[in-house]
């Protein structure tokens, strides 16, 4: 095939998957690629000769639409907990589990660091983990300390590109909770920020339906609750993404900060005070709901036993339908008569603390 007579079209989703499609008025040509460790590797093939100009449009749109779905159902919302941490390769650092990430890949290239921009730490507010992120210099490069949802790729030509941002949601929070500990350095500010979007066919651009942020120069010694409150430019829309950041530096996407500064972050929640639900973004205990949809009966099975816990669940509009009381790992629920719609469910703890939250439908 001889390119140079064809229109080519190059997109990049996430998980390292590729989608060049190569098309004139004769024929059409798909290709899916994934980036391997060794390599580029071809996963599908397609070719057909459509039979106009809008046949090729149609071709196009429905492969986009097509790959989009798959390369970004990879990755759900499912837990944005900071308990869970996995090893580098190099074993230079530890990185916490989707969609949480950060900069410390850039420890790799650097061969080392003193600090890594981001460290798992006991000194936490609730559960066995907190994040800490610490602002440091890396190959000779200022670099803040950040958490954020999204991925990151290491680009030498433009650094700045290296973070990208967002991940799929769903969802009209009221606030962003979180408790945290700052400790600048000469006047330093920490930066807090999140932003739901949705994406317009029409502009062929991301909307911004709502957004928050912070910035704070005081030192916090002890673990502090903040509320950030989201601002709704597009009332009444559902976003499909949301970016969420934390940084011990506010202006170090701009490489710009003091080295030294520390941010702790626990217990990060997305609140809907709407409807009554809490979204526990760092979920203390895994709750799978078995099946999801349900018909009959439905079951929670607890990733391990809470002595004396609480299951509340609502409804759509935020009424409370019932309250478990929850003993065992898996608890069994008749769901026969209830009306068919989503419902919500909040685990608590003895003391009332909030440990897990999730949703699941009755057809």
């Amino acid at each position: 095939m001889h390119y140079q007579h064809y229109k080519v079209i190059h997109f990049i989703l996430k998980n390292d998957y590729r989608f060049d499609y190569f098309y004139n008025k004769h024929c059409t040509f798909v290709y899916v690629f994934k980036k391997e460790r060794i390599g580029i590797n071809l996963l599908f093939q397609f070719r057909r000769k459509p039979f106009n100009v809008m046949m090729n449009k149609v071709l196009l749109t429905g492969f986009w639409v097509c790959l989009f779905c798959y390369g970004y159902s990879q990755d759900t919302l499912s837990n944005l907990g900071i308990e869970d941490w996995t090893s580098s390769d190099s074993g230079l650092y530890e990185e916490p589990d989707f969609p949480w990430k950060t900069a410390n890949p850039a420890v790799d290239f650097a061969g080392g660091a003193p600090v890594n921009p981001v460290e798992k730490v006991t000194d936490a507010y609730s559960g066995d983990y907190a994040a800490k992120m610490e602002s440091a210099s890396i190959f000779f490069t200022f670099t803040a300390g950040a958490l954020w949802t999204g991925d990151f790729e290491i680009n030498i030509i433009d650094p700045a590109n290296s973070a990208k941002f967002g991940v799929p949601y769903e969802g009209t929070p009221s606030s962003l909770q979180f408790y945290y500990k700052y400790f600048p350095v000469n006047g330093d500010s920490m930066g807090i920020y999140t932003i739901l979007r949705k994406w317009n066919p029409t502009t062929q651009q991301q909307d911004t339906i709502a957004y928050a942020e912070v910035r704070q120069t005081e030192t916090t010694s002890e673990y502090t609750l903040f509320d950030l409150e989201l601002d709704y430019y597009i009332p009444d829309t559902q976003p499909d993404s949301i970016e969420i950041a934390f940084t011990s530096s506010a202006a170090g996407f701009e490489y710009m900060g003091q080295i030294g500064s520390r941010l702790f972050v626990d217990e990060v929640k997305l609140v809907d005070t709407i409807v009554g639900i809490t979204d526990v973004l760092t979920q203390e205990i895994k709750v799978s709901t078995i099946p999801n949809p349900a018909d009959d009966f439905l079951r929670f099975e607890l990733d391990k036993i809470l002595p004396n816990a609480r299951l509340l669940i609502y409804d759509a509009i935020g009424r409370q339908v019932t309250t478990l009381q929850i003993e065992t790992d898996s608890y069994p629920l008749n769901v026969a008569h209830w009306q068919s719609g989503t419902y919500y469910f909040l685990l608590k703890n003895e003391a009332g603390q909030d440990l897990s939250s999730g949703k699941f439908l009755i057809q």
